[in-house]
């Protein structure tokens, strides 16, 4: 009897170790199960931020774009201002300078008028030769 409880104890045993190994397979997948579902919604929420940033991302070039053109239109407009003030400036320089030579050639020509006229009255008067 002996000899026959040992094979029923080892099939009993080999039973057992079977059933607790497919157990812990079984168990096994839930765990990944678990982790590829969480890791599914984490792969969504981040597909979503990434979406988020790119929109954000997408905005920020087009309103830098605008401020950029905006720029340039003010700064066209700047120096478009700049030469005009320029253009004015020699103007008025050569405006200022050419009234002021005529004044002065206008009052050189009439001091010239007098020293011609003082010169011909001495040499009119009687007492020209006395000094």
């Amino acid at each position: 009897m002996r000899n026959e409880v040992w094979p029923i104890i080892a099939v009993i045993a080999t039973v057992i170790c079977l059933a607790g190994c497919r157990q812990a397979q079984r168990q096994t997948p839930a765990p990944n199960e678990k982790q590829a579902r969480l890791l599914a919604a984490q792969s969504a929420d981040l597909q979503q931020q990434l979406g988020a940033c790119k929109a954000e991302i997408e905005t920020l070039r087009l309103k830098y774009a605008r401020e950029l053109q905006q720029r340039d239109e003010e700064l066209a407009r700047c120096k478009a201002r700049i030469e005009a003030l320029q253009q004015d400036l020699k103007k008025g320089i050569s405006e200022r300078v050419a009234g002021v030579t005529t004044k002065l050639l206008e009052e050189n020509a009439k001091l010239r008028q007098e020293v011609e006229q003082l010169k011909a009255q001495l040499a009119d008067s009687p007492s020209a030769g006395v000094p």
